[in-house]
């Protein structure tokens, strides 16, 4: 436990990170709680308010890889300009996240609201109750799987319709709260006019369609997908 608070500690909490939580301490958080989530590029943390809580997505500046990140990046025409350095990478990662989770509400899309970012740092929404996570979609039973598939397909065609693909649609990345799905891990999600739009459409359904496709449900092609967004 020891061992894995220095590293956690070392990969996320460098200097300019503590600089950044300092400034948004008291004004949109009070206190910053434990990690209640460790992905790929980012520890989130729970964070108290006046109100209740916040969470706090801080994304790691020592362990990213530029190669992973840059297919989501070149090409999509709001950061033409990439510096390819660590830092202007991760920067632009969390920025990016703001965006595509900001376009997507705005669209009616069920996804945490978001408040602040700078640098690696975004404050958003907490999804869940009391301050407890709701579950990501693997780690739950459902009454209707097809019912649930039926939905995320068309969030997904209303993505598409308002300019976005997730690209990296899992039960991994969609939480359950009052019986609704909620996408969350939008940094990757690109414009519908980025040269690899359709390939990673066809992967987030090729995802969508293993994961109920294990529950028994109906699913959808990719040819009966596509009249569905066009």
């Amino acid at each position: 436990m020891v061992e894995r608070d220095f590293r956690v500690r070392n990969e996320v909490f460098d200097e300019s990170t503590i600089r950044v939580l300092d400034k948004f301490r008291h004004e949109y958080f009070e206190d910053l709680e434990h990690c209640i989530s460790t992905g790929k590029e980012a520890n989130i943390f729970r964070a108290t308010t006046k109100d209740g809580f916040v969470a706090v997505k801080i994304f790691r500046t020592y362990t990213t890889s530029f190669e992973r990140m840059a297919k989501y990046i070149e090409g999509d025409p709001r950061f033409a300009r990439v510096k390819k350095s660590r830092h202007s990478l991760v920067y632009l990662w969390c920025r990016k996240e703001f965006k595509n989770l900001s376009k997507a509400a705005s669209i009616g899309i069920n996804v945490p609201k978001v408040y602040v970012f700078r640098k690696n740092v975004l404050v958003m929404e907490l999804i869940g109750e009391n301050g407890c996570p709701a579950p990501m979609l693997k780690d739950v039973t459902l009454d209707n799987y097809q019912e649930w598939y039926d939905e995320i397909i068309a969030i997904m065609v209303k993505l598409y319709k308002g300019d976005l693909v997730h690209a990296d649609l899992s039960e991994f990345n969609i939480l359950v709260f009052k019986s609704r799905p909620v996408i969350i891990d939008m940094a990757q999600s690109v414009l519908v006019e980025h040269p690899e739009a359709l390939n990673f459409l066809k992967k987030d359904l090729y995802n969508v369609n293993a994961y109920f496709l294990k529950k028994k449900c109906k699913i959808k092609s990719w040819e009966e997908f596509k009249k569905l967004i066009f």
